[in-house]
């Protein structure tokens, strides 16, 4: 949101520059800087070119833990050093004995 509200007031910014003119000729250098704030304009809008969501970051332990606020000790960690999820296997009836 803020790249494209930054695109769209340089881009309400050039057309009051060029509205200030009345028609005149711009000043020397004055229309290669307008263009290149145009260009610039262009690139920062994110609307120029197909939107993806962003990833995922990854899961810290620290902040899963501060977030779960459960007791470690009595519930295992379902993460794995990567953050990924990953329970502990169950052990098979068999393996009590």
């Amino acid at each position: 949101m803020s790249a494209w509200n930054q695109a769209a007031e340089i881009r309400a910014f050039c057309q009051a520059a060029l509205a200030r003119t009345d028609s005149a000729p711009l000043p020397a250098g004055e229309a290669e800087w307008l263009q290149w704030a145009e260009a610039y304009a262009a690139r920062l809008d994110p609307l120029h070119h197909a939107l993806v969501t962003p990833p995922d970051p990854p899961a810290k332990r620290e902040v899963l833990r501060e977030l779960a606020k459960v007791d470690v000790y009595a519930y295992p960690w379902p993460f794995d050093a990567d953050g990924r999820w990953a329970l502990p296997q169950e052990q098979s009836p068999d393996s009590n004995s």
